[in-house]
């Protein structure tokens, strides 16, 4: 979603300008103009980026090293969030007020922010990117994905599962409620979830293939205010707070933080995680006595196969007022296809790609299963014309936390209406 990677925590690539040189495989651009101090393709490249657990500063340093080398008269800075809920959007809206934006930022979602970035629409190398019709605004292409994430996903431990003679995934919210009541009894969390942005996210991971499946463009018309909450999400909503109310889910978990709720899972002590394919990535670098494995969030009550819900995974934006345009869209490029930057990552930050293949975990290999399983039958989430009014998980995120706190379901989705009939798009 996330990085904070939401559900959101989608995602999106802007680019700059066509580059007419041609992008190797060594890391790098063939010789072209970037000494050249008449073509403006130098200087320092400020980058605002998402920081977590997968990403930290250094392996961001070590993403553009090859570029930097290749391209001796540009520098690349990587600035982190520095808001207070640690997101690229939020510390967006502080540097732009300070009239400080960064030249190229990674993860951005907010479109409140679109008219400050280039329209990239006329790029070849844009255009062809992963998902990028479903990226567009009234035509226009300000993000560019280097590859797909798939959100609607459901982590579980596989020896809890045995122990509470669980036999195979549950196929229904209904199985999945009454799995729930044997992983309790078998001393297990049946289910992780965290404070900060997760708490939301997780709520629309798991129950976005119930309003999804039979209506694969519900987002967008959520965002065009043709869709009530309190009408598709009232049952879902109703029954995660029966979850609640029964322990299925830590009643104290807003205080707990998305790194440490990860930590958690993967320390056995819960039995199942609603997460993105990022997560991944940190399973594979884990140490545990357990396998983990993934099945798709499914839907309330019908036991068909349901949608999988997929964002653009990894994108980057170039701001208009940016003093380094062509060193910016050198590196945007090379980000974005240069083979061996995006199969990086892809792996890195566990998103996937058709023609970029990697080698992370068996886990890994089942995501890649259910995605390759999933074509013609995904829904977009968080992109274009398909992501929600700026705020809206804010929005979404408080009524979900106030159920925490002895709120009501049904008032909830009834305030999300409101905030959302005020600012539909």
């Amino acid at each position: 979603m996330a990085r904070r990677r939401s559900i959101n925590a989608a995602v999106g690539i802007l680019l700059g300008l066509a580059l007419t040189t041609a992008c190797g495989g060594s890391g790098g651009f063939e010789a072209d103009s970037a000494a050249d101090p008449d073509s403006g393709a130098t200087g320092t490249v400020r980058m605002l980026v998402n920081i977590t657990p997968n990403l930290t500063k250094g392996y961001w340093r070590e993403l553009v090293a090859p570029f930097e080398k290749a391209n001796p008269g540009i520098k690349v800075q990587i600035d982190s969030p520095t808001a207070a809920d640690g997101s690229v959007d939020s510390t967006l809206q502080q540097l732009l007020a300070a009239g400080n934006a960064p030249d190229v930022v990674e993860g951005s979602h907010n479109d409140k922010v679109l008219p400050y970035l280039r329209d990239l629409s006329d790029l070849s190398w844009a255009a062809d990117a992963p998902m990028a019709d479903a990226q567009r605004l009234d035509g226009h292409l300000y993000d560019v994905a280097i590859g797909q994430q798939v959100q609607s996903l459901v982590f579980y431990n596989k020896k809890a599962f045995e122990k509470a003679g669980i036999a195979k995934p549950p196929a229904t919210m209904q199985e999945l409620t009454a799995a729930m009541q044997k992983l309790k009894s078998a001393g297990y969390l049946p289910l992780q979830t965290a404070g900060e942005w997760v708490t939301q996210a997780q709520v629309m991971m798991l129950f976005a293939p119930t309003v999804t499946t039979g209506e694969p463009d519900w987002f967008k018309q959520a965002a065009d205010g043709r869709r009530s909450l309190g009408t598709d999400l009232g049952p879902a909503m109703d029954l995660y707070k029966d979850w609640l109310d029964k322990g299925y889910l830590d009643k104290q978990a807003l205080g707990t933080k998305y790194a440490d709720a990860e930590t958690e899972f993967l320390s056995g002590k819960a039995a199942m995680y609603p997460m993105g394919c990022w997560f991944v990535a940190a399973e594979a670098q884990a140490k545990k006595d357990f396998e983990v494995g993934v099945f798709p969030s499914p839907q309330l009550n019908d036991p068909a196969p349901p949608r999988l819900s997929v964002t653009p995974g990894a994108n980057y934006r170039i701001f208009k007022a940016g003093k380094h345009q062509k060193a910016s869209e050198k590196l945007v490029q090379f980000l974005t296809t240069d083979h061996a930057a995006v199969a990086g990552q892809l792996k890195q930050d566990s998103s996937f790609r058709t023609g970029y293949p990697y080698k992370l975990s068996p886990l890994a290999d089942e995501v890649q299963a259910l995605l390759d399983k999933s074509t013609n039958h995904q829904a977009i989430a968080g992109s274009g014309e398909y992501q929600m009014p700026a705020g809206f998980e804010a929005e979404q995120n408080k009524q979900v936390q106030s159920l925490y706190t002895g709120g009501d379901a049904a008032d909830g989705l009834k305030n999300v209406d409101t905030w959302l009939k005020a600012h539909t798009k």
